[in-house]
C-alpha cells in the first residue's frame, strides 16, 4: 500500500516558472498551503487538480438561438448541469486512442508569483503543457526545458473506467476505492473528507484522460450526486471567457470546472480561498492566507492523442 503525502507523493514540490508551467499552481488545488520556500527547493510534478480534459463536447439540447448566435442555456440545479453536459459527451465522439498513447494538453495560466507569494497572479498569463498516458499511470511535464515523466494520480485510465456497466455509480465506487487503497498522509492539517477527496480525482480524471463518451457522461452525472458539489454561473476562465461551473466548497477553498453554457464543452478552471487560513508548518514559519486569494486560473487552449510524451 502506497503512502501518499498531500494526495500525490511525499516528495518536495516543484518550482514553476514559464517553461514548467504544465499545471504549476493546480498543485496548490490539491493539497493544503505548502512552505513557498520548500516550493522554491526542488523541482516536481505534484498531484493537480488537472480540471480539464479531452471535454471539447458538441452543442447540448435546448439552445435558444438569437440574432444567429446561441444563447446560454440556463440551469436549474447541479443535477441539470451534469445531465446536459452527459448528454453533450455522448454527442462527442473524438478520436479513439491506443492504450500506448498519450493526451497532449496545451492551456493558458496565471501563473505562481516569482517573489514566493502564495496563489497566483492573475494579472499575468503563461502557457502550460502537459502530457497523461492513456493508461492513467503516468504524466509528464517540462522541467526547465527537460521532460520529466512520473506516476499520477490516482492510477486509474480509460480501460479501467470502460469496465461494465458503466454507470455514475459504478463509476465514484471505482475511485472511492482506489482512494481507500491509499494511505494518505497530510503535512500541514487534517486530511480532506472523501467528498471532497471523491470530487477532486474525478476532476484529475477528467481533466487528463481521454475517456469514452460513455464513461465521460456517466462521470458527469456522477459529479452531479458528490455530497457538496454545486454549480457556479458566470465564472470566467483564464481567457475572459464565462461559464457554467461545477464547484465544490472545502473547509478553505472552492474549486470550479468552467463549462461553456452553450455547448458544455470544457474551457478551463478557477480555484480561491472563501476563508483565512493559517498555515502550520514544522519547518517553516506561519503565514495567513487570506480569504479570497486565487489558487488557479486556466483556460483550455489545446488537447490531442499523441503517440508519446514531449510530443504535439
Amino acid at each position: 500500500m502506497s503512502t501518499i503525502k498531500d494526495f500525490r507523493r511525499d516528495t518536495p514540490p516543484m518550482t514553476a516558472r514559464a517553461e514548467n508551467t504544465a499545471r504549476a499552481r493546480l498543485l496548490a488545488a490539491a493539497r493544503e498551503p505548502g512552505p513557498r520556500n520548500g516550493l522554491r527547493r526542488a523541482p516536481r510534478l505534484g498531484w493537480r487538480l488537472a480540471i480539464a480534459g479531452a471535454l471539447a463536447v458538441a452543442v447540448g439540447t435546448g439552445v435558444v438561438v438569437a440574432r444567429d448566435q446561441p444563447r446560454a442555456v440556463s440551469v436549474a440545479s447541479v443535477q441539470e448541469l451534469g445531465e446536459r453536459a452527459a448528454q453533450a459527451a455522448y454527442d462527442d465522439r473524438g478520436q479513439v486512442p491506443d492504450p500506448g498513447q498519450w493526451l497532449y494538453i496545451r492551456e493558458l495560466q496565471a501563473p505562481e508569483y516569482e517573489d514566493g507569494g502564495y496563489g497566483v497572479d492573475v494579472s499575468k498569463r503563461a502557457i502550460g503543457e502537459q502530457w497523461t498516458s492513456v493508461d492513467g499511470k503516468q504524466e509528464a511535464s517540462l522541467i526547465n526545458g527537460k521532460l520529466l515523466v512520473q506516476g499520477n494520480h490516482p492510477g486509474l485510465g480509460a480501460a479501467d473506467l470502460a469496465q461494465r456497466p458503466i454507470t455514475p455509480e459504478g463509476m465514484l465506487a471505482k475511485i472511492r476505492q482506489k482512494l481507500e487503497d491509499m494511505r494518505m498522509v497530510s503535512a500541514t492539517g487534517p486530511l480532506r473528507s472523501m467528498d471532497e477527496r471523491l470530487f477532486q480525482a474525478v476532476y484529475q480524471l477528467m481533466g487528463t484522460q481521454a475517456l469514452p463518451p460513455e464513461v465521460r457522461a456517466a462521470l458527469f452525472r456522477g459529479l452531479a450526486t458528490i455530497p457538496g458539489v454545486s454549480f457556479t454561473e458566470n465564472v470566467a476562465d483564464a481567457d475572459g471567457r464565462r461559464g457554467v461551473a461545477f464547484s465544490y466548497t472545502g473547509e478553505w477553498a472552492r474549486y470550479d470546472l468552467i463549462l461553456d453554457p452553450v455547448d458544455f464543452r470544457f474551457l478551463g478552471t478557477y480555484g480561491v480561498t472563501v476563508k483565512d487560513r493559517t498555515t502550520d508548518y514544522t519547518d517553516a514559519p506561519n503565514r495567513v492566507i487570506k480569504a479570497g486569494t486565487p489558487l488557479t486560473l486556466t483556460s483550455r487552449l489545446e488537447s490531442k492523442v499523441v503517440d508519446g510524451p514531449g510530443q504535439k
